[in-house]
């Protein structure tokens, strides 16, 4: 990505964040105070009509009280029973639950002596009034009643030809407003759509209502959407004025830029004839050109230098400009290292295979000790331990041929790893021994020569453990990845050489892709770090391995 679009990219990110984050500061803000401001008028609503139904209810109540008219003709006091509560005294109560039509309905009782004296059924058209006035409250909004029994008491402007009281407002709302929680906010409504809601309780003698004030969420919105779109618009107008302002002032800082690169392309092809760039208005860039002039009649020296020591010319001669010329010196240093370093790197591959080869093998030693000195007596105690129970004889037989069994492989892990007789009997007897155990594993048929000398053998502990290690690796991919069924291995001791041939009659394999899980690379560091030579000739039906170790090695 170029300079130019980098700046384009910066400027205008940093832009469109402060755009967007005023935009959404604002309109954030705007929401807030809509929202508040709506809540606000939705409270005052409900305020408003609940102190006119109280104050309705109380004149009512007055006339009924005062006037001491007898309303008990034309009742049927027999629906009374009907009633989810029981009339125990005088005062207002709620029939809406016996209302034939569900419509809201009140009654005024007056009880003397434990026995209805008085009644009064008012219709609540009055309140049904009060609530219809819908001043402030948009296209959506509405004041309804809800009993303690989550039924509505007033009519539903959005369902009027179903009556009230079968109308069920189970809503958040209305649970506050029973329970005193009084928290204006947004909540879903009796038609289960989002709407924002002011409540409060009207307890007024033995009436128990709920009184709502609520408006669609949807129909506040859509203010809030328009503005939306026009932050947008204006967003996304400033965005692309600063792109193109961007792309046009840019130009004057990217073009000399453009042109630098030009002729820093042609010089990393290797043409250093070029002439670096031309004076622009640019103080800062001018400098820049002068100094990679500079640097390029330096470069070119440089380079003659590095192509003459890399044809191991080196009776070439180069003086760097300054001691802070790290280039020409570290050139000169390379120099006058180069064959020193040629010398001492193969020393230093082989000082780290052996030190690897021989840290492994401290380790294999000391983990054939410790199976050796901690595993092994625990086994021969358990199976004697075994031997004494107490316990069917046949089940102890299979436990005694467990433990048997789990010895011998302990064994067999201990010799893997570090053959006692390496150390006291030698390679050969360990070889030997390793055949044999082979052999009686597997249905391979292994001839092993043993030609090293019983006396005065120059073979040290470490060309004895590589022997055997080396022997071993090569078994175990014939056992394994070859599927040989004859192998052959002789070792021959000479005066001053140790001689391995290696012969199986397997399937072969390419020593330069085999998986390096075979051991081949292992067997080809041990020969390395011995001075050896090894040669292969892997082919079906007919693989040999020549190993030759001087035995003048320290």
């Amino acid at each position: 990505m170029n300079i130019r679009t980098w700046i384009i990219i910066i400027i205008n990110s940093l832009l469109f964040v402060v755009v967007i984050s005023l935009s959404t500061s604002f309109y954030n803000q705007f929401e807030k105070t809509l929202d508040e401001k709506i809540l606000s008028q939705l409270s005052s609503i409900e305020r408003l009509k609940r102190v006119q139904i109280e104050k309705y209810l109380d004149s009512e109540w007055y006339h009924f009280t005062e006037i001491q008219e007898d309303s008990l003709h034309n009742i049927d006091l027999s629906d009374l029973k009907k009633l989810p509560f029981s009339i125990d005294k005088t005062g207002m109560y709620d029939f809406t639950s016996i209302s034939k039509n569900g419509t809201l309905t009140i009654g005024f009782v007056k009880i003397k002596n434990g026995a209805i004296t008085s009644l009064k059924i008012i219709p609540g058209d009055n309140i049904q009034q009060i609530l219809l006035e819908r001043t402030g409250m948009g296209k959506s909004g509405e004041t309804y009643l809800v009993g303690p029994d989550s039924k509505l008491r007033s009519a539903s402007r959005f369902f009027p030809n179903k009556a009230p009281y079968h109308i069920e407002a189970n809503t958040k709302s209305v649970k506050n407003a029973f329970n005193n929680i009084l928290k204006n906010g947004i909540y879903k409504d009796y038609r289960n759509i989002p709407v924002y809601s002011a409540y409060h309780r009207i307890d007024i003698s033995n009436i128990h209502w709920a009184i709502l004030s609520e408006m669609d969420v949807a129909e506040v919105m859509l203010p809030l959407q328009d503005m939306k779109m026009k932050l947008l618009f204006i967003a996304c107008s400033i965005l692309i004025i600063a792109l193109l302002l961007g792309i046009y002032f840019t130009q004057f800082i990217s073009r000399p830029l453009k042109t630098m690169e030009t002729q820093l392309l042609a010089m990393t092809e290797g043409n250093y004839n070029v002439s670096i760039g031309k004076k622009t208005h640019f103080k800062e860039i001018n400098d820049i050109l002068k100094a990679l002039n500079s640097l390029k009649e330096s470069l070119t020296r440089a380079i003659t230098f590095s192509q003459e020591v890399g044809e191991m010319k080196l009776d070439s001669t180069y003086k760097p400009k300054s001691d802070a010329d790290v280039l020409g010196n570290s050139l000169v240093k390379m120099k006058d290292k180069l064959v020193e370093y040629q010398t001492k790197v193969a020393q230093a591959n082989t000082n780290k295979k052996r030190i690897l080869i021989e840290g492994q093998e401290t380790e294999r030693k000391r983990l054939a000790q410790e199976l050796h000195d901690g595993i092994g007596p625990l086994l021969t105690s358990l199976r004697f331990f075994v031997e004494n129970m107490k316990i069917d004889v046949e089940e102890k037989e299979k436990m005694k041929s467990l433990i048997d069994h789990t010895i011998a492989e302990i064994r067999r892990m201990t010799y893997a790893l570090m053959p006692p007789s390496l150390i006291d009997f030698g390679v050969g007897e360990t070889l030997k021994t390793f055949v044999k155990l082979i052999k009686n594993t597997t249905n391979i048929d292994i001839d092993f020569n043993n030609s090293i000398k019983t006396k005065h053998s120059k073979i040290n502990t470490n060309i004895a453990i590589s022997i055997f290690r080396i022997s071993q690796e090569l078994i175990n991919n014939s056992v394994k990845h070859a599927n040989a069924e004859k192998i052959r291995i002789s070792i021959t001791e000479f005066d001053d050489y140790l001689s391995i041939f290696y012969f199986d009659d397997g399937i072969g394999y390419n020593t330069e892709t085999v998986n390096l899980g075979s051991g081949i690379i292992n067997i080809k560091e041990r020969v390395e770090i011995l001075n050896g030579s090894i040669s292969f000739e892997c082919e079906p039906q007919n693989s040999n391995v020549e190993i030759e170790i001087p035995l003048t090695h320290e």
